[in-house]
């Protein structure tokens, strides 16, 4: 009798062992195919993805600097945001435009300021639009989203979104995926700094050079750089943090102004 159940335990416990080895193969097999599945994703993005902004993407350092708005210097009017890309040896990359939208946009600007939606175009220096950002409407914890793709199959890259009301922490999604966070102190001066990091390892800077309090004051004609410290990075993520600079840009300096 005694032998009978020691030998029905044996079975049994040989039964949940490959039962678990079973469902391991099965989780394995799965990771396996959504890596797979991811890789092509990256893939068919990135054949989709323009070669002129995969060039740009590609810098060791991205240089934007806003163009000086003589409406708000002469009549405090907030227009349609516009940018020079540049690379870190001077050259012009291209540029970034907010999309106007006619007096809707002039009046959605005016009411709502840095919370309304809006969406920037990415232009090579041949004035060809190579890639977009999108910003939805949001009163609070603002976001945007690196897009690619033509017009009638675009694709949402990567995503950054601001998630505390009183600090600057942004949490910054890549295929859906949390890859990075930004930690900002509000207590800044004269150089603001936003360091991009993963599992605690630094691997991108967003810095705004200050421009003097008369034209803090009267314009926002900010200077920007991001700087990839990780080489790594790829074209996706590269996208995706490039887009964050703008969201921080809308989200903090704009409202200062």
């Amino acid at each position: 009798m005694l032998y009978h159940s020691l030998k029905a335990c044996q079975v049994r416990r040989r039964f949940a062992q490959l039962c678990m080895v079973k469902l391991a193969r099965k989780s394995l097999h799965k990771q396996q195919v959504l890596s797979l599945q991811q890789i092509e994703r990256n893939h068919s993005i990135r054949r989709g993805m323009n070669p002129q902004l995969q060039n740009m993407l590609m810098q060791d350092a991205i240089i934007v600097q806003q163009a000086i708005e003589m409406s708000n210097v002469l009549l405090g009017i907030d227009s349609a945001n516009k940018y020079d890309v540049f690379a870190p040896t001077g050259h012009k990359l291209g540029s970034v435009a907010e999309i106007g939208r006619g007096a809707g946009g002039f009046i959605m600007r005016q009411l709502f300021n840095n919370a309304r939606a809006c969406k920037l175009q990415i232009f090579d220096i041949q004035g060809t639009e190579i890639g977009l950002i999108d910003k939805p409407f949001r009163f609070i914890f603002s976001e945007m989203a690196a897009v690619s793709g033509q017009q009638d199959a675009m694709v949402e890259i990567g995503r950054a979104k601001r998630v505390t009301l009183f600090n600057r922490n942004y949490t910054i999604s890549v295929g859906g995926v949390p890859q990075f966070t930004i930690q900002s102190s509000l207590f800044q001066f004269r150089r603001f700094k936003f360091d991009v990091m993963r599992n605690g390892v630094l691997i991108a800077s967003i810095v705004k050079k200050f421009e003097g309090f008369m034209k803090m004051a009267f314009t926002q004609a900010d200077n920007f750089s991001i700087q990839f410290f990780d080489k790594n990075l790829t074209l996706e993520e590269r996208y995706t943090l490039f887009a964050t600079l703008f969201l921080i840009d809308y989200d903090v300096f704009e409202q200062m102004n």
